[in-house]
């Protein structure tokens, strides 16, 4: 899971950066502190499939990684190339989904672009410069498709129209992703359009809780998701001693799925993804993240193209028995390994061994 960071300056994109990653970022209360874009990776902790390796003795466990890529805040302008952010927008059209970072805490020691703390204004100020940037993109392509269409080149035709929907759609400033023609959609996606991907606005704040309500709001309204997040006591609680960290959370009642975990938690949730597991055995178990819906044959190619191309049947356990069991072979005994093809439906937390031939 890619994700990309957008928002304004000093609106905390870099501290959370460094609280999902454990980077150690440059963060500091004046603009632009990010020059040049950054990325970085973090595990995904969880703890079954800590569990599956226990049970079965398997001493490698990989989790599932989340890559952030972090720019430049973005001022006005950035959607025409303008400025650091604006020169940096091309990075983000190949990442899954977008983190909205809007400011929403009021430390007058960091100073706001807009010298007031405004987080729809923020918001909306970031929207119009990403589907700015967005024209931009459409109005290039266009023109060359155009010509392709005079010329009477095979699929040019349709891909004009799509590009027309498209123009038309952002003209009057709607994100690609609520588009309702599905070929113009498919297209924007194709091109990595940075309206037509998931959104998650993260309203950095000063305390825990929700999202205001008018940024909560215009989300809903963008087809977009919301958090609220305290970016900055969360990274101080990441910086503490475990236990006086956990002692302090519960004290501030910051709830039981916080800081990197709630982001990487909100990613899963807007993407729509389902984890599965390998790990019938050493040398490894290993936890695979693919988009709800994915069928047993397109899973077994995350793990290798051989075993999509030769897939032959998929033995499959809920994590939780195959735990109680101890192995695959118990488990088989108790006839708890279920046998499915090519078109199975991959379900949370399934444990798979795919028998393939090439």
């Amino acid at each position: 899971m890619d994700l990309g960071l957008v928002g304004r300056a000093n609106a905390g994109k870099t501290a959370l950066f460094n609280l999902v990653t454990g980077a150690d970022a440059e963060v500091a209360a004046y603009p632009f502190t990010t020059r040049e874009p950054a990325r970085a990776m973090a595990d995904v902790p969880d703890p079954r499939l800590d569990a599956i390796a226990d049970a079965q003795d398997i001493p490698r466990r990989v989790p599932a990684q989340v890559q952030l890529v972090d720019i430049a805040g973005l001022a006005a302008g950035a959607g025409a190339g303008e400025g650091l952010g604006g020169q940096a927008l091309g990075q983000l059209r190949q990442v899954d989904a977008l983190v909205h970072v809007v400011r929403a805490f009021a430390n007058a020691e960091v100073p706001h672009p807009g010298d007031r703390v405004d987080p729809l204004a923020d918001a909306e100020a970031v929207d119009l410069e990403l589907a700015a940037a967005d024209r931009e993109q459409v109005e290039r392509r266009r023109e060359r498709v155009r010509k392709g269409a005079r010329a009477g080149e095979p699929g040019a035709a349709g891909e004009l129209a799509a590009l027309d929907a498209l123009a038309a759609h952002l003209g009057d400033g709607r994100p690609a992703r609520a588009l309702a023609d599905r070929a113009a959609l498919e297209l924007g996606r194709e091109m990595g359009l940075l309206t037509a991907k998931p959104v998650l606005y993260l309203a950095n704040t000063d305390e825990p809780g929700e999202p205001a309500a008018e940024l909560a709001a215009h989300a809903a309204a963008q087809g977009a998701a919301a958090l609220a997040l305290p970016v900055g006591l969360e990274l101080e609680l990441a910086r503490m001693d475990p236990e006086e960290a956990a002692e302090l959370a519960a004290e501030l009642e910051l709830g039981d799925v916080r800081g990197a975990d709630a982001v990487v938690a909100a990613g899963y949730r807007l993407l729509d993804l389902v984890t599965f597991f390998t790990g019938s055995g050493p040398p490894e178990a290993r936890a695979w993240p693919v988009p709800r819906g994915t069928v047993a044959s397109r899973a077994a190619g995350r793990i290798h193209s051989d075993m999509e191309r030769g897939f032959i049947r998929a033995e499959v356990i809920p994590w939780d028995d195959l735990v109680r069991c101890g192995s695959f072979a118990r488990a088989r005994e108790e006839a708890l390994v279920r046998v499915e093809g090519r078109d199975y439906v991959v379900q949370e937390g399934d444990v798979i061994q795919v028998r393939f031939n090439v």
